[in-house]
């Protein structure tokens, strides 16, 4: 029975659906999911939980149990074609009897990108591309940004008051959200593969940047940037129990620092230093080619505002607490702009509710 474009949509948004439940275990793998159809009746569902682990195809497949002959996959993204932790996706459908794939684009990574598909066409297998592809580039963002330029994809992290201020005149910023949104802001945390703050925040603040309240997560790479090394080297940082910590500096560092930083467990690595301080596009190539996907960035402002003008992230997070701080209060966007047509213009993506605090997310468009 021949199958329209409602029912293609409606299980593909159920694959992406299933794919999500991968989100935080799966990098730097993407989180993939596939569900397995034939005369409207799901035979299978899977989705790719970790590095190391069955593909979202192949636990489909198994979950169908042997039925899968004649019947439809659908995958939110190309099977691959290549051995690599795992084989193939190609050759489990192949050999599954499966007579058509729905994707909804294909696979930016060049290991994969066309070969899977072609793959499967060469054996006779319908390959079906651009099903939900929006919905799908949502889910998958990170993932694609990564793919496509090699750099994590930059969520910009902020909580403040209603009056856009980070933090009161005398620094503290504890807690200008409520319960409910900072436990939103632990799923951020788990869904990335990094979280960096700057020296200053790391001094103010003490945080442990750990994920809590959250089953399954793995802690993140804790990263700090330092250009002339002021961090002293203690606190929830430098406790390795915690996680690993790894901090960016420059050559205007002093050498005691960095011994203080490595004897207590910590990867140091120097950059050139920009105008800015660290070179933020070198530090993003690095945790890039280390597999982060997505660079959870939580403070200062001054980081912030590097970020603002290199134009280097990819979406803006803010929490917005019930509260009003006053003018002495320390701004979360610290560029001077004289006239309206200066002001640096964002879409809005998404808003939620967590208790008495919004979350608003943008888009920069880079």
């Amino acid at each position: 029975m021949p199958i329209d474009q409602a029912q293609h949509e409606f299980f593909m948004q159920l694959a992406l659906k299933i794919g999500e439940k991968g989100r935080i275990s799966a990098p730097p793998n993407p989180w993939v999911g596939c569900v397995i159809v034939k005369d409207g009746e799901i035979l299978g569902e899977g989705y790719h939980e970790a590095p190391g682990k069955p593909h979202a195809e192949v636990v489909a497949i198994e979950a169908a149990k042997g039925r899968a002959r004649g019947a439809t996959a659908y995958v939110t993204l190309e099977p691959c074609a290549h051995f690599g932790r795992t084989p193939p996706c190609v050759k489990t459908i192949l050999e599954s009897g499966l007579s058509r794939v729905v994707i909804p684009f294909l696979d930016p990574d060049p290991l994969v990108s066309g070969k899977g598909k072609g793959a499967l066409e060469e054996k006779g297998i319908e390959v079906l591309v651009g099903i939900c592809a929006e919905e799908a580039k949502k889910s998958l963002a990170p993932y694609l940004h990564h793919r496509k330029t090699g750099m994590p994809y930059v969520v910009l992290k902020c909580a403040l008051s209603l009056d856009g201020k980070i933090a009161a005149a005398d620094g503290a910023s504890f807690w200008i959200t409520g319960e409910e949104a900072r436990q939103d802001v632990h799923w951020q945390r788990a869904s990335s593969q990094a979280i960096l703050i700057g020296a200053k925040t790391a001094l103010l603040d003490k945080p442990r940047l750990t994920v809590r309240g959250i089953e399954g997560a793995s802690i993140p790479l804790r990263v700090i940037v330092d250009a002339k090394g002021i961090l002293p080297a203690e606190g929830p940082l430098f406790e390795k129990a915690l996680g690993k910590t790894l901090i960016f500096t420059t050559s205007e560092c002093p050498k005691k620092s960095r011994i203080a930083w490595e004897e207590k467990g910590c990867q140091v690595i120097d950059l050139p230093s920009s105008q800015e301080g660290v070179d933020l596009k070198d530090l993003c190539k690095i945790l890039g080619e280390w597999g982060v996907i997505q660079l959870l960035v939580e403070g200062g402002g001054t980081l912030f505002q590097s970020f603002f003008e290199q134009k280097l992230f990819q979406r803006l997070s803010l929490y917005y607490g019930a509260c009003l701080i006053g003018a002495n209060g320390h701004s979360f966007y610290l560029k001077e702009s004289a006239i309206l047509s200066d002001a640096q213009r964002l879409t809005l993506d998404s808003l939620s509710r967590f208790g008495n605090d919004l979350r608003l997310d943008y888009l920069s468009g880079s």
